[in-house]
């Protein structure tokens, strides 16, 4: 069984109902399911790496960020699908689909992650996270629209993925390396369900593919969200946290990630190749580059500005031009 992709074909020329995507998302958890105490209380750690801990360190509070982001997109979602039912019954079947998933599965499954690091990282003779810390990563990240966080929460599980994809590779303890390869799973099909929705959104004309363009460029741009507590110069944040923000790196640190741990050329890049590539399913417009990609994000803010004037440009689902000229892009203001 596989996540459905196509949505909204799928619901206007199948019939397909809100309560075929429920089931298939109730079917396709309870493939998948897996039990943190049944995967530790039978086993322990025995060689404990100081780039295991340091890896568990960090992915022990990544994984509390997931709670705030999970539950805002359950309650946005049905609150959007609520206002634009009338208007776009096909829309709103997909945004309550996509609620329902944030708020029983994705959770569940986040959860899953958050108490297996959090235990892995005891049983590898640390203290529990502090209360106030648990307390701190809980904080709400700003509003946003539905497809810009769908594209913003694919962008971090690809993060996630590939990082904990790494981190399985090189674990020096066996439990240590199936505990992240077990969560990784998990982070690739959820990268896969945000994918599906932003598509869907974009494909019910909910929202424009240019948000979507919009998110993955400002993660993926030079010095953008990707490159983490590396970047030159953090964003402002008041009351939640972005754990790429908060990755140790420094020489002398004994809970630093090593940039072959998380940001080496090889990871960066497969980093890109999976984002550029949630770009094309939702969109439709592939792009080879992070270069080409702003190209195509430049080129639909033409796009929406002469659609606003009543000049019609229509970028088409489908192959980007990728030569478009950025000089028309600073003369448009």
């Amino acid at each position: 069984m596989r996540i459905m992709m196509d949505l909204v074909r799928a619901i206007r020329d199948d019939k397909l109902t809100l309560t075929n995507i429920l089931r298939a998302q109730q079917e396709y958890h309870e493939q998948r399911r897996w039990s943190v105490f049944d995967v530790l209380k039978t086993r322990r750690p025995h060689r404990i790496d100081p780039r295991d801990r340091a890896a568990l360190w960090h992915a022990a509070r990544a994984e509390l960020t997931t709670q705030p982001a999970g539950i805002r997109l359950a309650v946005d979602g049905v609150k959007l699908a609520n206002e634009i039912r009338s208007a776009n019954p096909v829309g709103a079947i997909v945004l309550h689909a996509a609620a329902a998933w944030s708020a029983r599965y994705w959770l569940e499954e986040e959860a899953h992650h958050e108490v297996a690091y959090g235990m892995l990282l005891e049983m590898l003779g640390d203290a529990p996270i502090p209360e106030d810390e648990v307390v701190e990563h809980r904080g709400f990240f700003p509003e946003d629209n539905y497809a810009r966080v769908c594209v913003l929460q694919a962008c971090v599980e690809t993060e996630a993925a590939v990082t904990y994809g790494e981190m399985a590779k090189k674990a020096h303890d066996p439990l240590v390396r199936d505990v992240f390869l077990a969560i990784m799973r998990d982070e690739v099909q959820h990268r896969q369900y945000f994918a599906s929705f932003a598509q869907a959104l974009v494909d019910a004309e909910v929202y424009p593919a240019k948000d979507v363009l919009a998110m993955a460029f400002t993660w993926l741009r030079p010095n953008g969200e990707t490159h983490g507590s590396k970047r030159e110069k953090q964003s402002e944040r008041e009351g939640f946290v972005n754990w790429w923000e908060r990755v140790r790196t420094g020489d002398d640190d004994d809970l630093a990630l090593h940039d072959e741990q998380i940001r080496s050329a090889q990871l960066q890049a497969k980093k890109e190749r999976s984002i550029l590539k949630v770009v094309a399913e939702a969109t439709g417009q592939r792009y080879a580059t992070v270069h080409e990609l702003q190209r195509g994000y430049f080129r639909s803010l033409v796009a929406g500005r002469r659609a606003e004037s009543g000049v019609s440009m229509i970028v088409p689902r489908g192959e980007a031009d990728a030569d478009v000229d950025l000089a028309s892009i600073a003369a448009a203001g």
